[in-house]
């Protein structure tokens, strides 16, 4: 600008971050005007600044042809390409930064998990040991408690069919006998009589009654000893200790369950684990954690690429990306409304199993 002397130091224009103070030296006294300039492309700014300065130099004077450069130029960051690429890059970073805390949470989950595994399959490794200790010892114990009722049953069950046969061989006689015989044989079946009925009484008192019509002796033997075993004192606190064992074993897995819930609780939160807490203990917290990772470092590189681009073709690109994702997501919903059953409890889709 011809005969214009500069009254005030001149700042360069700086990044999308910083401000550009432009102090313009008016001459013949004329007033002082300041530009102040907010711009994210330095060099885009400082052009279209130049080119502005240039159009309206001759026609309105140097006063306008400052004003319109500084309106251009701040239209340029509120609403032009520079401002869009900076937000998509800033949006970028920030998926990046959220992914990569859900990769450290998953990662988190799935060190806890492994510690857990190994803990409870030492539990339940000793649990089952311990069960067949206790299924051991129950077995003995019913053999030794089994094994001497079983004999006092079997030697009272002979006594009493030999005294029976006894009687019915005396009464044999008595009939086979001679009249000089007669007395001397009724007085021995007489004998035989009163054995028999006192084993039988001896019998009943000990073991309830005798075999019934046609029943073998083994199966009376069993019928009438099992009542006598199983109240047995040793015997009923041996099976205690087995079925307490067994139940410890069967027990494990929900156990296991409960303490896998409590430790992505301790990350995630307890009420989103409840809500959710079948796909909680479908997923695989390794995987997800990678996943996270992935998503965390595509973001980034998506974002270093788009810094390397020129305006123009970084907003090609962004909407090019987003409307693939468009197309996925229509896709998507299309084969959820097809076929929604699969995933009616999956966890909520803003929830940390399914990542960004």
């Amino acid at each position: 600008m011809q005969g214009a002397s500069v009254e005030g130091p001149h700042t360069p224009l700086t990044d999308a971050t910083s401000a550009a103070s432009v102090y313009v030296g008016m001459t013949r006294g004329r007033e002082l005007n300041l530009l102040h300039v907010m711009a994210e492309n330095q060099a885009e700014a400082r052009a279209q600044f130049v080119a502005a300065m240039e159009r309206d130099r001759a026609d309105r004077g140097p006063a306008d042809a400052t004003q319109r450069a500084a309106e251009e130029v701040a239209g340029l960051i509120e609403h032009g390409p520079v401002k869009f690429v900076s937000d998509e890059i800033a949006a970028l970073m920030q998926q990046a930064a959220t992914a990569k805390a859900q990769a450290e949470r998953w990662q988190q989950v799935s060190g806890a998990l492994a510690h857990l595994s190994k803990q409870e399959a030492v539990i339940r490794e000793a649990a089952s040991a311990a069960q067949w200790a206790a299924k051991r010892q129950a077995e003995q114990v019913r053999i030794e408690v089994t094994t001497p009722l079983v004999g006092a049953a079997q030697s009272a069950l002979a006594e009493w069919r030999q005294a029976e046969a006894a009687a019915q061989t005396a009464g044999d006689q008595v009939r086979a006998a001679s009249w000089f015989g007669k007395r001397r044989a009724r007085d021995e079946h007489e004998e035989a009589r009163a054995h028999a009925s006192t084993t039988r009484h001896q019998l009943a008192s000990e073991w309830g009654e005798p075999p019934r019509w046609n029943e073998r002796p083994d199966a009376w033997v069993e019928r009438v000893t099992r009542p006598k075993i199983d109240a047995d004192p040793r015997l009923i606190d041996a099976e205690q200790e087995h079925q307490a064992a067994r139940d410890e074993v069967l027990s494990r897995p929900e156990r296991a369950q409960t303490a896998r819930l409590a430790t992505f609780g301790r990350v995630f939160g307890a009420e989103q684990v409840f809500r959710n807490r079948e796909a909680y203990l479908r997923t695989n917290p390794a995987q997800q954690a990678a996943n996270a990772a992935q998503a965390a470092q595509q973001a980034r590189d998506e974002a270093e690429l788009l810094r390397s681009l020129t305006p123009a073709e970084a907003v090609t690109r962004i909407e090019q990306t987003r409307a693939e994702q468009a197309a996925r997501d229509a896709a998507r919903e299309r084969h959820f409304q097809h076929d929604p059953t699969p995933h009616r409890s999956a966890p909520r889709r803003d929830g940390p199993t399914l990542g960004l």
